[in-house]
């Protein structure tokens, strides 16, 4: 699919503005380029690329990267974020739950909070059937044929992957209490690594098949209000510190140094805390009320 059709398949507003190339071919695959907004706050691949996710494997664990992401630590810096959603919820739905981290966290803090995940991934089931009480979905219709309704409604690292925002925040308002929240994390083109240091080879590793659409902390904001889901807060995430900026730098590789692990780990957090007040982040989670939401 050229150009000129790739942009009519875009979401709003994003099909009303004019591209320009940003890079030619991406990660796993020569033939998809990456074209940029005039704005310079949304990204997409071109042609649209086709992802069998039932099948699909998290490069992360492709890579061997399992262990250096230290899930834990990524659940808990996340949580801290967004843990003043949960006061006054009864019941919470993650979509894309993977393993079940995150809401084993969560219910490990909130024990009376009702679980729910939308999951296809077979690979991390028997991780997520170790959480007590979870009940499990494959589909929105599933959900809505049971009319169930969530306070909380949490995807992270999911939305960059869909083709078809409006149909899925469609699905996504059905499943929500009138008053409840959307949480929504992404990978954010504000990224360091991207901005801050320009690194050629993170770059070329960055844009990948399974991310369509790569979104700013400004262009996720427009995306929601165009589809009337105004967020009430933006909040610059920082998942990855100093070690991986240096080994990027470096090396020019993803993963963890052992070397610059030992000597930064006092400043680790100082360093991302800092690169969040700045707002060069690699991720950006958005916060939506659902009586701001005009369906």
């Amino acid at each position: 699919m050229p150009l000129p059709q790739t942009i009519k398949h875009l979401p709003a507003p994003f099909n009303r503005e004019s591209f320009t190339l940003l890079q030619q071919g991406i990660y796993d695959c020569n033939t998809i380029d990456v074209y940029i907004n005039h704005e310079g706050d949304f990204a997409c691949l071109v042609p649209l690329p086709k992802v069998d996710y039932v099948s699909y494997v998290p490069r992360v664990q492709a890579l061997g990267l399992s262990q250096y992401k230290r899930t834990m630590s990524v659940v808990l810096r996340r949580f801290e974020k967004i843990q003043h959603c949960f006061s006054g919820a009864g019941s919470i739905l993650e979509i894309g739950a993977g393993d079940g981290a995150f809401l084993g966290h969560v219910s490990g803090v909130f024990p009376s909070l009702h679980l729910a995940a939308l999951e296809v991934d077979q690979n991390t089931q028997a991780a997520r059937k170790t959480l007590k009480g979870l009940r499990e979905y494959s589909t929105f219709q599933e959900i809505r044929k049971g009319r169930e309704t969530f306070d909380l409604i949490c995807l992270f690292h999911v939305l960059e992957h869909i083709i078809d925002p409006r149909e899925f925040f469609t699905n996504c308002l059905a499943c929500l209490t009138p008053q409840g929240r959307i949480i929504i994390e992404v990978p954010s083109l504000n990224d360091p690594l991207l901005t801050l240091y320009g690194s050629t080879a993170y770059r070329k590793f960055y844009f990948q098949r399974q991310h369509p659409y790569v979104y700013s902390p400004r262009s996720l904001s427009r995306l929601l209000e165009e589809e009337n889901i105004p967020p009430e807060q933006l909040i610059p995430h920082q998942r990855y510190g100093l070690e991986n900026h240096l080994n990027w730098l470096t090396k020019e590789k993803p993963g963890g140094n052992e070397q610059f692990r030992q000597i930064f780990t006092d400043c680790e957090a100082d360093y991302m805390t800092a690169l969040e007040k700045a707002g060069f982040t690699d991720t950006v989670i958005a916060i939506a009320k659902g009586n701001a939401i005009k369906c």
